[in-house]
């Protein structure tokens, strides 16, 4: 498959379109793990934080999600 693919492109062209295909795959993958789990640890932490700073905290969570 990728053989015939390059045979189609130019060379240098198809070294570009496969390196954005795979850094749109790490991004996404990267996004999906770590936003999720950084958003989960902050409100662990504001479950410990004082309440002034925990509704400042929960504001800016919620300003995340939208």
């Amino acid at each position: 498959m990728f053989l015939h693919a390059r045979q189609r492109f130019a060379s240098a062209i198809f070294r570009e379109i496969i390196i954005m295909a795979m850094w749109s795959l790490w991004t996404r993958r990267n996004s999906i793990i770590f936003d999720r789990s950084f958003i989960e640890g902050m409100k662990a932490v504001s479950l410990r934080v004082t309440p002034q700073y925990r509704d400042k905290l929960t504001i800016w969570l919620s300003s995340l999600l939208m």
